[in-house]
């Protein structure tokens, strides 16, 4: 069984980095107002105090040690500071050792004392700001060598201390409020200090919400800080949040659904450490709430994913957010301070240490039975999980750079067998074929219950009112060809099937890769950038015994004579660095399909790219889109102010791109029909899930909406007779969809649909009804099939309405396209066949 290289290389990570070592002087611990010159509470911290605060009690404290593990986008250090005795500071490395052994990822038994770890993670949301004010308080308590009680907290429990997960938009939410802010902070609510500008604090550089991204980890403080989670698996995680300023203080147990592969025990604790909240919050006639609101079921949470692995995971959400400021006067006349709400968090993180401890070594032995149980007796239905290497392009290599990622153990099967099971492309239960080298991931490994989670197609539901999406998994993200089998498979090493740059004894005409992955796109994107003229091919050829789909990358000596005799060295390096199999031909006369000199195969410009950005557009929309084009394709993207589109000079660009939005204030009717004639002109729009609804009706768009038919008078009054108040919240869920997985038949002709096959997967999060008004230059190019949902949750009402609709389309107008995207393809970045999608609509169609 193969560990992956990530997991065996961080096993040494914290000796290799290394904690400060700061020397330690006296056990005089400097007071937070000591080092920041004001009193928590009587303004906001920016990131760069809040760490020198931290390497402040480092220095002085012999209960602290910090190190640095990253950087955020903008340069700014990412921390860990660990809190505990003396004692099993200096023992710290076996400690750790000790508790993967526990848990069956490092091999031998632990031999040291039962020691539980708490990890306390603060401002994942960077304008839930009291946090990183409540981590100085939090760590300024722990460090006080005269408490006697919180010593002995600390004689049974490592605390880990995260002062700021996002410190970027941390700073976004501080700068602007420490600006905006007067003299005396005013606690109005309509003060424009409560009124935080696009795209406000929450996110991070490239505005994701980095509470999501647990388990995908798209982003690059995630990806800096899931190594070091991994490398001490935690037995309780706790992340704080802020919501609105009305509501006091939740904390859990969490509300329903509870995704069943929450244990009893992980409940149980999660009682008693409420229960231990209510304790010290009653003392102090402090409101609260439990069991509302806040479910486990969506893997990328910090509360959810801890619970896949094992910790007991936490959210706890503290009245304020954004809106709060220094002082807000909430609906009951009471002012919410800011001092009061980072000592709710301050409380609530000491409340968590203190029940940890008192429980220890129950807490380390249900942990090391979580582990036990997941490889004697692994969950769910199926022994596990097949991707077959069949499956286009890289797909299959990149899903296991993803399980790398996650620590998820895999092999490749040593045999061709036959074996039963569901298929996830088809979803048919039966017997299916397996062959020697697919890739397989066992139920029976120690991260069983994560494996499961990502990879199981359904999710069994206790509340159909969820928090997030409920369909994920990643068989249909990566859209490949997978089979969840209930037998036995018998595994090998995993080896993926390196990526060849073939050679000629001639020297070549043209040098073609394939176009079917999300991953291809960065190759296309560098050979722009070195300035190769590319071409493609509309229709599949062969020539020889190599065969090639639509969509494929050609690059002819002939126009690219600039590069001289080094061309194919060049093209070979790029081919390598992309993971690209590069395959010379000889001939521009092919066997079948079109010759190369076909206008069949087209030349591709590389198209100049602009997109509005800027309120009011959806900031989390915004960010995917240049996120996508500046860290996963490296290609240019000129933003141009929202408010600016009606005077833009369109004409700058080739295709722009509409992020998710209402378009009315910043283009009007004037702009609109600029924009219409800019198409017709030549140019493309690519709208995506909102701007695409927004265009919808529109003069001059073919893109439409199937309203519902009217209820009967006769059927509404009987609905408003049987009604009760208290299910109102419940009135929604028939027309609710809150992110569910729907099978789509595509049109694999169209350059939109290129390196797709007949079907493929959205992740659809709305629950209206698009259309094509088909005219003679509309095309539906993937439509939800009938029955098509294959995972999540949907209402019947709105499933209704979806079925048969329309995923993604183009509308040509005069010279150009209008690129509709119903869904979001980029949504949170890990939707793989989505990202894939977009690379069509900004590449392959209309070139």
């Amino acid at each position: 069984m193969r560990l992956p290289f990530r997991q065996l290389f961080i096993f040494g990570i914290v000796a290799a980095v290394g904690f400060s070592a700061f020397p330690v002087l006296a056990q005089q611990v400097p007071s937070p107002a000591e080092i920041l010159g004001y009193e928590l509470g009587d303004r906001f911290s920016r990131h760069h105090q809040i760490v020198e605060y931290f390497e402040a009690v480092s220095a002085q404290s012999d209960r602290a040690q910090l190190m640095t593990y990253g950087h955020s986008n903008e340069g700014r250090k990412l921390v860990l500071a660990m809190v505990s005795t003396p004692e099993n500071l200096a023992n710290l490395e076996q400690i750790r050792q000790d508790n993967l052994r526990r848990t069956g990822l490092l091999d031998g038994e632990p031999s040291g004392d039962k020691k539980a770890i708490v990890w306390l993670s603060y401002s994942v949301h960077g304008n839930e700001s009291n946090s990183g004010e409540a981590a100085m308080a939090t760590l300024y308590r722990l460090v006080q060598p005269e408490s006697a009680e919180i010593t002995s907290w600390l004689e049974d429990t490592i605390v880990i201390m995260d002062p700021s997960l996002n410190p970027d938009g941390r700073d976004r939410y501080v700068n602007w409020y420490n600006m905006a802010v007067g003299e005396l902070h005013d606690v109005d609510p309509m003060a424009v200090e409560h009124a935080e500008p696009w795209p406000g604090g929450r996110t991070n550089h490239y505005y994701f919400d980095l509470n999501r991204d647990w388990s995908w980890q798209t982003q690059v403080e995630t990806q800096q800080r899931i190594p070091l989670y991994q490398a001490w698996m935690p037995h309780v995680h706790v992340d704080f949040h802020e919501q609105g300023f009305n509501s006091p203080y939740y904390f859990a147990p969490a509300a329903e659904p509870v995704h069943e592969e929450v244990t009893a025990w992980q409940r149980e604790l999660q009682e008693i450490i409420g229960r231990n909240h209510a304790r010290h919050f009653d003392r102090e006639g402090w409101l609260y709430f439990t069991k509302e609101s806040f479910d486990i079921l969506y893997p990328g949470y910090g509360d959810s994913f801890p619970m896949f692995n094992g910790s007991i995971g936490m959210t706890y959400e503290q009245a304020g957010s954004g809106r709060a400021g220094l002082g807000i006067e909430t609906a009951l006349g009471d002012t919410l301070t800011l001092l009061d709400r980072l000592t709710h968090h301050t409380v609530a993180g000491l409340s968590t240490i203190e029940a940890t401890a008192l429980n220890h070594e129950r807490v380390v032995d249900e942990f090391a039975n979580y582990f036990e149980r997941a490889v004697s007796d692994p969950p769910g239905d199926y022994a596990a999980y097949v991707i077959r290497s069949a499956s286009p392009g890289r797909r299959e290599a990149r899903l296991a750079e993803h399980l790398d990622r996650l620590g998820i153990q895999y092999g490749q099967a040593s045999s061709d067998q036959t074996v039963s099971g569901m298929d996830y492309r088809s979803g048919r239960e039966g017997r299916h074929q397996i062959h020697a080298g697919d890739l397989v991931i066992p139920a029976s490994q120690p991260r069983a219950v994560l494996a499961r989670v990502l990879f199981d197609p359904e999710v069994v539901l206790t509340d159909t009112l969820t928090y997030d999406i409920t369909g994920w998994a990643l068989p249909f993200a990566y859209d490949v060809d997978a089979v969840a089998t209930t037998a036995d498979v018998a595994t090998t090493e995993w080896s993926e099937t390196v990526s060849s740059v073939q050679s000629n004894d001639m020297a070549a005409y043209a040098w073609v890769t394939p176009w079917d992955d999300a991953g291809d796109a960065a190759y296309l994107a560098a050979l722009f950038r070195e300035g190769f003229v590319v071409r493609r091919n509309d229709n599949p050829f062969t020539i020889g015994e190599a065969s090639f789909d639509r969509g494929a990358v050609i690059v002819t000596r002939r126009n690219n004579e600039r590069f001289g005799d080094g061309v194919e060295e060049r093209l070979g390096t790029l081919a390598e660095a992309h993971h690209q199999d590069l395959v010379p031909i000889a001939t521009g006369f092919v066997d079948s399909g079109n010759d190369m000199g076909s206008s069949r195969v087209r030349g591709m410009t590389p198209p100049r790219i602009g997109m509005p950005f800027g309120s009011p557009l959806r900031s989390s929309s915004v960010g995917e889109i240049w996120h996508w084009f500046d860290q996963v394709i490296d290609y240019p993207i000129t933003r141009f102010a929202a408010d600016r589109f009606g005077s833009v000079d369109l004409d700058a660009f080739d295709v722009i791109i509409l992020p998710s939005g209402s378009y009315g204030s910043v283009l009007g009717e004037s702009g609109l029909k600029r924009l219409r004639d800019w198409v017709r002109d030549g140019g493309r729009v690519v709208a995506l899930d909102g701007a695409a609804s927004w265009l919808a009706g529109k003069d001059g768009i073919s893109l439409a909406f199937d309203r519902p038919e009217e209820t009967p008078d006769s059927v509404r009054a009987e609905q408003a007779r049987t009604r009760r108040y208290a299910d109102r919240n419940r009135d929604r869920a028939p027309l609710s969809n809150p992110g569910a997985v729907y099978r789509v038949d595509v049109d694999d002709s169209h350059p939109l649909a290129f390196g797709f096959g007949e079907e493929t997967f959205v992740l659809r999060s709305r629950s209206d009804r698009p259309a094509m008004m088909m005219g003679g230059g509309d095309w539906n190019v993937g439509v939800i099939q009938e029955d098509g949902r294959v995972s999540g949750h949907t209402g019947y009402r709105a499933e209704q309405r979806l079925e048969g609709s329309l995923a993604f389309g183009v509308q040509s107008d005069g010279s150009g396209e209008w690129v509709y995207l119903l869904d979001n393809p980029l949504f949170r970045g890990f939707w793989q066949s989505g990202l894939h999608l977009f690379a069509n609509a900004v590449f392959m169609a209309g070139q």
